[in-house]
């Protein structure tokens, strides 16, 4: 009986268990060297991350507060103009309005000035109301410039600066519309009358009388005529 080859059985060596690993290899293996790179660029500066966060939180909700403010601001300045026109008339309406004058809000400041403005013609106080009007002109919208200037321009008449009104009406001839040149002529004829400028006066209330249509032909004529005898009275 042939005996049985024995084979012999060397030992199996033992599997060592798999390294685990970390999670910046794991990383690279799966997106790649190039993904880790921006991986180790984000951890390094994470704190500065973190710290731009936090400042976008706190800035977002600081900003948001202050859009609440000035929501509160404007509805305040708003109750507080709208009471003073209503409750007050003469000097009291621009005595509440001047009180006013630090506290309003932005965006009603075209408002306020104007009517301030306008309750300073009222009652006759002329410096506060060119005051007011000079104020209008640096905040009120550019379609406002021709009704700000005439108000600039009665203001400085009523003062006496008849050749500074004149001037400044002057400067709203070339730039009126057809709707407000009418206003603007008969204002700035007056003026010239009372700067004693008799052509520009003339020519002034000529250039009416050629737009008129018939309502004021005969005032017109009339100071026609005044202006001419006072033309021949300087002449001779």
């Amino acid at each position: 009986m042939a005996t049985k080859e024995k084979h012999s059985r060397e030992p199996v060596p033992e599997q060592e268990a798999p390294v685990e690993k970390g999670f910046g290899e794991r990383f690279e293996a799966e997106v790649g060297a190039q993904s880790r790179a921006l991986y180790e660029k984000i951890v390094d500066h994470w704190p500065k991350f973190a710290a731009a966060a936090v400042a976008i939180i706190i800035l977002g909700t600081g900003y948001a507060g202050y859009s609440a403010y000035q929501e509160r601001q404007l509805a305040n300045s708003e109750q507080a103009l709208s009471l003073a026109l209503l409750e007050h008339q003469g000097e009291e309406r621009l005595a509440a309005l001047i009180r006013l004058q630090g506290e309003i809000a932005k965006p009603l400041l075209p408002r306020h000035h104007l009517e301030a403005a306008k309750a300073a013609q009222n009652v006759g106080d002329w410096a506060t109301a060119l005051e007011f009007w000079n104020l209008l002109a640096g905040t009120a919208p550019d379609n406002w410039r021709i009704v700000v200037g005439m108000g600039q321009a009665s203001a400085l008449l009523h003062l006496g600066q008849a050749g500074e009104a004149t001037a400044k009406l002057s400067t709203l001839r070339r730039e009126a519309s057809e709707e407000f040149m009418p206003l603007v002529l008969l204002q700035l004829a007056e003026s010239a009358e009372a700067d004693g400028n008799w052509e520009l006066a003339l020519q002034t209330y000529e250039e009416l009388m050629t737009r008129e249509e018939g309502g004021q032909s005969d005032f017109l004529a009339f100071k026609k005529n005044q202006i001419r005898q006072r033309m021949a009275g300087a002449s001779s």
